[in-house]
């Protein structure tokens, strides 16, 4: 349990209540359902899961490389994070 505790200590915790996270949230919720303003999207439109949103708003407004196994973030590449898959 101290050596859980230790490495724990290491991880960044995030607000994800903060309100450049919650604006960034709606700005790609948006973004995917291809209702954002002044974006033209050449995807069809994406129901994001809830968590994955949370997790890439949290990403954009941190500056974070996004790590992941699948593709259900790819249309956010370039447009609000960096995406790096990881092949598993």
């Amino acid at each position: 349990m101290e050596k859980l505790a230790e490495i724990l200590d290491t991880f960044l915790i995030a607000d994800i209540h903060s309100e450049d996270v919650i604006q960034r949230y709606a700005e790609i919720d948006a973004f995917s359902q291809g209702k954002l303003p002044n974006q033209k999207v050449t995807f069809s439109a994406k129901n994001m899961g809830k968590n994955d949103l949370w997790i890439a708003a949290t990403a954009a407004v941190l500056s974070a490389t996004l790590l992941t196994t699948d593709h259900d973030f790819s249309h956010l590449q370039d447009h609000f994070l960096q995406i790096e898959r990881i092949n598993h």
